[in-house]
């Protein structure tokens, strides 16, 4: 197959919560929110708009968040330990609240495998936002 009609492996997570989707919104849209998931720390804005910070297993990294308000979009791309994520976030309506989704799609230069394992701790942030969010 040639690398043009190359396809990688994609992973979906979601959280869903009884706050709106505005609310659900501006949680994530504050980047320093991100903190209480508890894999990265020391969330800083830089002067070039991009967000530096300490990753619990990529060390020193960065991210530029790309929102969008009124499609309730928290794109955002995650630079570190030599990688490069797109992930596409989205904030949907819920019956009563609403669910934000993360999308991953595996970047060059992991495996299948690997992709999954940097996955895993995902989960348990997931958690921790969801306790914040509910608080």
């Amino acid at each position: 197959m040639s690398k043009e009609n190359e396809l990688y492996q994609v992973v979906v997570k979601s959280l869903s919560t009884y706050k709106s989707v505005q609310e659900t919104f501006d949680f994530f849209n504050n980047v320093k929110n991100m903190e209480l998931g508890g894999a990265i720390h020391s969330v800083q804005k830089n002067p070039d708009g991009w967000y530096s910070f300490d990753h619990v297993i990529a060390g020193r990294s960065k991210m530029k968040h790309i929102a969008n308000q009124e499609f309730k979009i928290l794109d955002h791309i995650f630079q570190g330990a030599g990688l490069e994520w797109s992930v596409y976030v989205r904030v949907l309506p819920n019956g009563n609240g609403s669910t934000i989704t993360w999308t991953f799609i595996k970047p060059e230069g992991l495996s299948d495998e690997q992709f999954k394992e940097q996955l895993k701790g995902f989960d348990s942030e997931i958690d921790a936002w969801r306790k914040a969010l509910d608080r």
